[in-house]
């Protein structure tokens, strides 16, 4: 059975793994793999996208802001085993969104799909601490992240 993205969105909550077409992106960039980080304000939710473009990404930030190069969070099979290659998890550049906007961020006619609700906790804990050291996250997101 299939359930709406907005009904979908409204009870995703601590870390998991979305796929969906981010609206926000190039329309001619595929589907992505988000993950979703666990934030005190429960109307709200924080994303990180996964992308495969490791080299791109690396250099982007190595050209731009070289110190948020380290808050790239390598992932491969071994740690989230429905990725296909090693990827990245983008923690420089996550997405604060209300829950209620959610639906809107999805593209309808691409598939959205929960994943993975189970993340390592390594990686779990990779993620928070790249997104609380990055030089280009808001401090008042980074104070949003509920993990130990």
């Amino acid at each position: 059975m299939d359930f709406p993205s907005e009904y979908i969105a409204k009870n995703l909550s601590g870390f998991c793994v979305c796929y969906f077409k981010n609206t926000t992106h190039d329309p001619e960039a595929p589907p992505h793999y988000h993950v979703t980080v666990p934030i005190s304000d429960d109307s709200s939710l924080l994303l990180c996208f996964i992308t495969s473009q490791i080299e791109n990404k690396a250099w982007y930030y190595h050209k731009t802001r070289e110190t948020a190069e380290s808050c790239l969070v390598l992932v491969g099979k071994d740690d989230l085993p429905f990725l296909k290659k090693a990827s990245i998890i983008d923690c420089n550049q996550p997405q604060l969104i209300h829950k209620n906007k959610f639906e809107k961020l999805i593209d309808s006619d691409h598939k959205f799909e929960v994943v993975s609700r189970n993340i390592p906790k390594e990686i779990r804990g990779k993620i928070v601490k790249a997104i609380k050291a990055s030089p280009i996250v808001k401090p008042f997101i980074k104070k949003l992240i509920r993990y130990p």
